[in-house]
């Protein structure tokens, strides 16, 4: 409804593989999850919940402060600027980006808003008071990168959203092979000016491991194509695997490469058995080296859990929430765990932080959704599930809630929803209708 010119254009141009990424995983990652949300609305329904906190607020749509104040302890780092003369260097300043982000999700109580999110903003020209309030942080961090031949100059900026006072910032002329030493510093000096002016220390391990800078170029060509999601997954695998043939004890390359083969089942025709062993050795490979990766942690934990090893899967979910509380990955896939094994509380709980901290994201929306309904917070997921898009299990699971009620007429309106799916639904709906034992019930 709202978009810019030509805006509509580029999106029907886009690679379905950039369109719809989220719908791809969705229909092969949460079969099961669907036929357990429909049994559980089965039983008797309890009370409903009304939901609370700025989460609930963004995901019914109203406004985060309306309900809860953002704490003063929350930043989104914004995608830094290419500054390079041939302009080739995208990957690197988002690479940079994105390891900032992963560094500041490591201090405890900093929400520290995710990549989904905040690369949203990355093409945008909206102002930094409108990308604090949409993102639910009080605090921007924005830069720029500038790379020529062996030289490096990055630019830093944090900024108050309220008053766009600037905090802190700071610019660095180094070697191309001390990125590494000037991440740690942005990282700690970010985390030094927003604990401080509440008198604490962040007490956070920000050290970064080293490689040759051939090397971590690979990785982070591997990162970009990562985050594309579908067919890129198999250049994000051979840009990881380059990492790794200059240097094979990278361990975030190690990393890299296990987080690709736990993606790859749900956008690529693999034997899932064969990727998941993959993953898992990509991602002990990866432990091996630094114990303390959470990226590692989620990828062996989210394998262990697809093989119900339900007491490893949640020893690694858990161990990558205590060294990355801040992370929205690591807290949706807590969230997807405890689902499994029946902690229907306990995954709604993690899902909301999840979105507060990606609040951007459909995908993780959906989630809080569908497991909402789980958790028999019927008016709360009801109201998130009418406003997420490009996820398919949202529709199905909001389609089935409200036939299940008897909400005829509004089930038909969420059956719409997904063109993709309306011939499916539509008829689930008319089935549900008809009499039990009638042909239109036998044919739905």
């Amino acid at each position: 409804e709202d978009a810019r010119p030509g805006e509509l254009t580029q999106i029907i141009a886009a690679s379905p593989a950039k369109r719809w990424p989220v719908g791809l995983a969705a229909a092969g990652g949460t079969a099961l999850l669907l036929v357990g949300t429909w049994l559980v609305l089965g039983r008797p329904a309890a009370d409903r919940a009304v939901p609370t906190g700025s989460t609930q607020a963004i995901a019914a749509g109203g406004s985060a402060e309306a309900t809860a104040a953002v704490s003063d302890l929350s930043i989104a780092v914004l995608p830094f600027e290419d500054m390079s003369e041939a302009g080739d260097k995208e990957y690197f300043s988002d690479g940079l980006t994105e390891e900032l982000i992963d560094a500041l999700a490591r201090v405890d109580n900093l929400q520290v808003a995710a990549r989904t999110s905040s690369f949203a903003f990355k093409e945008g020209s909206a102002d930094v008071r409108t990308i604090a309030d949409s993102l639910g942080v009080a605090n921007v961090l924005e830069g720029s990168v500038r790379a020529s031949g062996d030289r490096l100059r990055i630019t830093a900026q944090l900024i108050q959203a309220s008053d766009g006072f600037h905090l802190w910032s700071e610019s660095y002329d180094r070697e191309l092979t001390d990125v590494f030493e000037v991440q740690e510093e942005i990282a700690d000096a970010i985390a030094t000016a927003l604990l401080g002016r509440l008198g604490l220390e962040h007490g956070a391990d920000f050290s970064v491991a080293r490689t040759d800078i051939e090397a971590y170029e690979q990785y982070l060509l591997g990162r970009a194509f990562v985050s594309q999601r579908g067919e890129a997954l198999h250049r994000a695998e051979d840009h990881f695997r380059a990492a790794l043939a200059i240097d094979s004890m990278y361990a975030p390359a190690w990393g890299g490469l296990a987080e690709v083969y736990a993606l790859y089942p749900y956008y690529a025709s693999v034997d899932f058995e064969e990727s998941l062993a993959s993953s898992e050795e990509a991602a002990r490979r990866a432990l091996a080296l630094d114990p303390n990766s959470a990226n590692a942690h989620v990828a062996l934990g989210s394998v262990l859990r697809e093989r119900r090893q339900w007491k490893d899967a949640e020893r690694e979910l858990r161990r990558a929430v205590q060294l990355a509380p801040e992370s929205s990955e690591a807290q949706g896939e807590l969230s997807q765990y405890l689902l499994a094994v029946g902690d229907f509380e306990g995954a709604m709980e993690a899902a909301r932080r999840s979105l507060a901290l990606d609040p951007l994201s459909h995908h993780k929306l959906g989630l809080v959704g569908v497991y909402g309904l789980a958790a028999r917070h019927y008016e709360e997921a009801e109201e998130v599930l009418w406003r997420v898009r490009g996820f398919t299990i949202a529709p199905i699971s909001l389609t089935q809630f409200l036939a299940y009620q008897g909400r005829f007429d509004e089930a038909e309106r969420a059956a719409r929803i997904e063109p993709s799916l309306e011939d499916l639904l539509t008829s689930m709906v008319a089935a549900a209708r008809a009499e039990p034992g009638s042909p239109e019930r036998l044919r739905g």
